[in-house]
């Protein structure tokens, strides 16, 4: 299986080694928008070429699967035009930064028959895997995210989707996937707590769900965290509480309510959860089983983050519209698209 990384970060950089330590995986090229940077990608990881073109390297009959890594504006499109080509594709999360962005590319997946995928690696942490196996039907969730002061960093700036961008995705992802529904409406407050933000960097958003259940995800840039970001998993069908705290890796759940002897996930199964989405991708385009998150969930998750922002700014509840996605979908981007301003760019 011959991969292309898209985007030489930190997350391109951590997939490679990954990509790296899999039998049957070979990385042909890897493409950052610095050639320089790209280059040093390349032989890194051992790849035979590089580029900071990524439309003439989706375009290569050697690329089967690409890791897009890039900058958060670009991955949308990246993704569409890989999926064009019949190329499966692993998305860093969020998917984009607008809903019009994002919501056609499960049609365009469908429609080449190759495997989207998103890395929303938090649902393969032990403790969130206990909570989803212990509370299959569960009638609250409370996901609280806490993220490090972004003095020195470009996550969390309104181009970069806010504080619902970046853990924000991933906080709205583990409240969909521990309710296992579809959600209704948003509600949500926030404000500015300790940045000079373009948009809020503290929100509170609550979700109703099909199945009638309620979820609230708070994420906030609250001060210095000790862990750099800390997030605290909460989940109960009405007998049983779970509750998962701090480093969602290496973190201990706690039980509530029927009393049970339950061994710690991360004790009894440690892992790299990382790593584990990456796994399940390629497991995936092999055919053995399925992705961690598929591309619809990066959709939700997007399409929630927007009607949490929407939902502050009117201070009304927000419905989310079940938008069919037709395989012979059209061009990704409206008039709102934010993905080819002039932020648009590969590296991160």
């Amino acid at each position: 299986m011959q991969f292309a990384i898209v985007g030489y970060g930190d997350a391109g950089r951590a997939h490679g080694l990954t990509l790296g330590s899999i039998s049957d995986v070979a990385i042909q090229c890897v493409v950052d928008i610095d050639p320089a940077r790209a280059k040093e990608g390349a032989e890194a990881l051992g790849a035979p070429t590089w580029s900071d073109n990524p439309s003439l390297t989706l375009r290569r009959a050697d690329v089967d699967a690409v890791v897009v890594a890039s900058s958060l504006a670009s991955r949308a499109a990246l993704a569409q035009e890989a999926l064009d080509r019949g190329v499966h594709v692993f998305v860093e999360a969020p998917l984009a930064l607008r809903f019009p962005d994002a919501q056609h590319l499960p049609a365009y997946a469908r429609a080449a028959d190759s495997v989207g995928a998103v890395n929303y690696w938090m649902r393969a942490a032990p403790d969130v895997q206990v909570i989803y196996g212990r509370i299959p039907r569960p009638t609250m969730v409370l996901v609280e995210a806490v993220i490090d002061p972004l003095h020195a960093s470009w996550m969390g700036t309104a181009r970069h989707g806010g504080v619902l961008g970046q853990l924000g995705s991933h906080a709205l992802d583990l409240a969909c996937f521990l309710m296992r529904s579809r959600p209704l409406h948003v509600q949500a407050l926030g404000g500015r707590h300790t940045r000079r933000a373009d948009l809020a960097d503290t929100v509170a958003a609550g979700i109703r769900f099909r199945n009638g259940g309620l979820a609230r995800v708070i994420v906030g840039e609250y001060g210095q965290s000790a862990t750099s970001s800390a997030c605290r998993v909460w989940a109960t069908d009405g007998s049983l509480t779970v509750t998962a705290h701090q480093a969602l890796p290496s973190g201990a759940p706690q039980l509530g309510g029927r009393p049970e002897a339950v061994t710690s996930a991360a004790a009894a199964n440690p892992s790299d959860p990382p790593r584990e989405s990456l796994r399940a991708f390629v497991d995936a385009v092999a055919g053995r089983g399925q992705p961690l998150a598929r591309l619809e969930d990066g959709v939700r998750s997007v399409q929630l983050a927007d009607a949490a922002y929407e939902a502050m700014g009117t201070r009304r509840r927000v419905t989310l519209a079940e938008t069919p996605l037709h395989v012979r979908a059209g061009p990704i981007y409206g008039d709102d698209s934010v993905a080819n301003g002039r932020h648009r760019g590969l590296g991160t």
